[in-house]
């Protein structure tokens, strides 16, 4: 295996020009940068020493411009379109939990908003808060009896056994 390269002696070879080519070579799940240092080709690394694989070519291209090198070769003979990274669904899940959040926030602020333009225009129309209690107890208390009143008739109703042998109908 070739021996990685840093960015910063990269940068500095570059600065000096010594760097002959350098290709964008397609690879497995993406591509990687290979500079041609005399007779050594080079591939850039990472701080840890491995290779530094690039997702698409554009972050590659943008790299070598900021670096200097305007002319490089693309080598796309290897590359085999595989993910880089392990799916997260639990980063998905919380995404979509912290939007959705964020849209319930946003709708509460905007109906809070709305509460005291009506109070301040004086459109608003405000209830005592034991008054609005007492009538709801009083809702709940007339569904109640009613809902009682239903199921009463529903048990003095005779009903209907079937006999066994005869049909209904």
């Amino acid at each position: 295996m070739l021996q990685p390269i840093k960015l910063e002696s990269l940068r500095e070879l570059v600065a000096a020009g010594s760097i002959q080519s350098a290709t964008i070579q397609g690879q497995k799940g993406g591509y990687a940068i290979v500079a041609s240092i005399g007779m050594q080709q080079r591939p850039l690394g990472t701080k840890f020493g491995d290779v530094r694989v690039f997702g698409n070519t554009d972050t590659a291209v943008k790299l070598l411009r900021d670096l200097g090198l305007f002319q490089f070769n693309l080598d796309v003979s290897n590359y085999e379109a595989v993910r880089l990274r392990a799916a997260r669904p639990d980063v998905t899940e919380k995404a979509k939990t912290a939007a959705a959040l964020l849209a319930h926030d946003r709708w509460f602020r905007e109906q809070v908003i709305e509460a005291i333009a009506k109070d301040e225009s004086g459109a608003a129309t405000w209830h005592d808060h034991d008054a609005m209690w007492d009538e709801l107890e009083a809702q709940a208390v007339a569904l109640v009896a009613a809902n009682a009143k239903k199921s009463e008739a529903a048990a003095a109703e005779p009903t209907l056994r079937s006999v066994p042998g005869k049909r209904r109908g």
